[in-house]
């Protein structure tokens, strides 16, 4: 049956306006995914201090063992001897390994082991550039002992040369390797394992096929979302380390140009696969027109942000590292690359190279890495990467949590050198910004004649706020370096304003310091009460600087204030701020203050560095300052390892304040304590350490 002519033209109109509007709202669909695609590029500078892990790390046990160990029989040598044999380096490793808790508990029959090295280069073992291969070895057949020829163990690495046609072809420039991990000793392992009848292969994690890698590679969302927001919380990471059962990383301990120290976690940067990074990870690879790649620092001075630490800490989520072994036989200081001298290439005359036949061995990697630092003569709440580790759950950056066995810190310790030259742009010069700040509202200053000398909030000088309280925020935690607080008062603008930062700190002795600082606008800061930096001009401060003036402060044993009063105008609104040690020497300058502790809280616990006496008996002694307003420190000793409870009580009995309820380890500890919410009077502070109970008076006076 034909329809009427009419009925065809309407219902061709019909389907006309249906396909119109299909059209359209098709449109307005892939416009608003891309403006929401567009917005997510929008990155965040900050996050509520609440979201941090760091409070529920658990206590953690780290190894040092080094070649004169008595324990090693007649297999030991000297620290610094050139002839140290495998005998000798995997009874160190053995040892190190049984004292940190050992792999029993962690391996059985059946599992697959992935050992992650690190061969960023093609340098030799000893050389200090790449992980030592009889460190390899000995944690190989360590694992085999477990069930002798039932593990699967797999030695990976992202091959940082093309091996394959297809990384020949992905547009890199580098030298390509003549095989698989071509550096000396790794195939003689490969032969001498299996003739050892250890299931065992090698496996180049970018991909082992000639032609077709990504096919090995899995797109891995990262445990919790993930740091670096430019990669969405996703990574290409081979599947050997996403199917096994444990993984170990066992890196070389050396100096590195931006992140100022490599170890247990950087390790993991490797798992990038560069058949979709690139072999510097930050380049792409020509098959997918250089889609993908990690960005590090390249971003610093377009957005001011660095993203270098948290795809560090990203990819070690990923990895879940059960165990790290940390190869410090031959170490690297000033930069990552062996310094070889033109005319003898051997690596005895590499001019960087630090000889220490040690193994440091644990199954906390923050605690290795917190350990490692320490060893190394640098402080690990300087390393950017380490106390995020810490903030997202990886593990425990807090030294008074760690308990360290074998060789003490202190006897193992040798003075590294930083990268050169130094300066203002030098990420390794300056350690790390205090991150987390108390902050109040911006107060509107346009047409105010010098706001910098006006007081926005009474008694500037003195003030002590709680988190929440008094017209202050909660802990804000900044990404970077660069506190960017016009991020933070998003709706500012352009107009001038005012605001302030605040954070407590607390610090083992009274001493001299230097303070870091840097920003584009005025900056004023108080110290206790007292003004220790004034500046009132206008400046660049660029996204790749971390500073700009280095001024001489004191601080005084205990609890320290810290007030920071910005100026916007026509700036980005941001500044930096560190507390480091007296240095001259500039390979050793911008090293945070052993032992000072930013917190937000009014008070803080801090443990002196190990290598001092342990004491031999328990003791709390008087606060300091006391009497005291608002704020004083109390010490107390541990001669051991021991369950303690801090609290204060008013002369009515009644407890105001649990300082301290944890396991603590052996060591001089001091805490600080903030009473700004209590009145004045007489308040008791209680020790219980086992069978040990003792009582200190407390004079608080407003």
């Amino acid at each position: 049956m034909r329809l009427p002519h009419i009925w065809n033209t309407k219902l061709s109109r019909f389907i006309k306006l249906v396909v119109y509007v299909g059209m359209i709202s098709a449109f307005i669909l892939w416009d608003l995914t891309q403006a929401h695609s567009k917005l997510a590029m929008v990155y965040s500078s900050f996050f509520p201090d609440s979201e941090s892990k760091a409070a529920a790390a658990q206590p953690a046990t780290v190894s040092i063992v080094q070649s004169n160990d008595p324990a090693l029989g007649p297999d030991t040598c000297g620290l610094t001897s050139e002839v140290i044999t495998y005998t000798t380096i995997s009874k160190m490793v053995r040892r190190a390994v049984d004292l940190a808790g050992g792999l029993r508990s962690i391996i059985k029959s059946g599992d697959t082991v992935l050992i992650k090295p690190n061969l960023v280069q093609q340098d030799s073992s000893g050389s200090g550039g790449i992980t030592d291969v009889r460190v390899v070895k000995a944690v190989v057949f360590l694992v085999d002992e477990i069930s002798h020829g039932k593990i699967k163990i797999i030695v990976g690495e992202g091959s940082p040369r093309p091996f394959t046609t297809f990384e020949k072809a992905s547009g890199t420039t580098a030298t390509p390797w003549k095989q698989l991990f071509d550096v000396p000793g790794y195939q003689d392992l490969k032969t001498e394992a299996l003739a050892a009848g250890i299931d065992f292969r090698l496996s180049n994690l970018n991909g082992n096929s000639d032609t077709n890698p990504w096919s090995e590679l899995d797109t891995v969302t990262v445990p919790g979302g993930g740091q670096a927001q430019p990669q969405g919380g996703k990574y290409f990471v081979h599947r050997d380390v996403t199917h096994a059962s444990v993984y170990i990383t066992v890196p070389v301990m050396k100096i590195h140009k931006d992140v100022r120290y490599t170890g247990a976690l950087k390790n993991q940067i490797g798992l990038a696969a560069s058949s979709r990074y690139g072999f510097n990870k930050m380049s792409g690879v020509s098959q997918d027109g250089k889609t993908h790649k990690l960005l590090h620092m390249s971003e610093m001075s377009s957005t001011w942000h660095n993203w270098q630490d948290k795809e560090i800490v990203d990819l070690a989520s990923i990895a879940r590292i059960r165990f790290s072994v940390v190869d410090a036989i031959t170490c690297l200081d000033s930069t990552k690359s062996p310094n070889y001298d033109k005319s003898d290439g051997s690596n005895l005359k590499i001019s960087n190279r630090v000889k220490m036949n040690t193994i440091i061995a644990g199954a906390d990697p923050v605690a290795v890495d917190n350990v490692c630092c320490r060893v190394m003569g640098l402080n690990p709440d300087d390393i950017d990467h380490i106390t995020l580790a810490e903030r997202v759950g990886l593990g425990t950056n807090n030294s008074a949590n760690i308990t360290v066995v074998g060789a003490t810190i202190d006897k193992a310790r040798r003075l590294f050198r930083y990268p050169q030259p130094f300066g203002t742009t030098n990420s390794s010069s300056f350690g790390q910004s205090n991150r987390t700040w108390l902050l109040t509202g911006f107060f509107p200053a346009s047409g105010i004649s010098n706001p910098m000398s006006q007081e926005f909030i009474p008694n500037e000088a003195s003030v002590a706020p709680a988190a929440g309280a008094g017209g202050w925020s909660q802990p804000v935690y900044f990404i970077d370096d660069q506190i960017l607080l016009g991020d933070y008062y998003s709706t500012l603008g352009s107009q001038a304003a005012v605001s302030y930062a605040f954070s407590y700190f607390t610090a083992l002795s009274a001493q001299q310091a230097e303070l870091w600082v840097g920003s584009d606008e005025a900056l004023k800061i108080y110290l206790n009460g007292v003004v220790v930096y004034d500046y009132t001009g206008t400046r660049t401060f660029a996204g790749n600087e971390f500073y700009k003036e280095i001024v001489t402060i004191n601080v005084q044993q205990g609890i320290n204030r810290l007030l920071v009063k910005s100026y916007q105008s026509a700036g980005k609104y941001s500044f930096s701020l560190n507390i480091c040690e007296v240095q001259a020497n500039t390979l050793y300058k911008g090293n945070r203050i052993p032992g000072l502790k930013f917190t937000t809280a009014g008070t803080a616990t801090a443990v002196h560095a190990t290598g001092e006496s342990v004491p031999t008996s328990f003791a709390l002694h008087d606060c300091f300052p006391n009497p005291f307003n608002p704020a004083t420190t109390i010490s107390y000793e541990l001669p051991a390892k021991n369950r303690v409870t801090l609290r204060v009580y008013d002369v009515q009995g009644r407890e105001v304040a649990k300082l301290v309820e944890a396991e603590q380890s052996a060591g001089h500890h001091s805490l600080a304590w903030n009473a700004s919410h209590l009145s004045s009077g007489v308040y008791f502070a209680r020790l219980t350490a086992g069978g040990f109970v003792q009582t200190r008076r407390m004079l608080l006076m407003k």
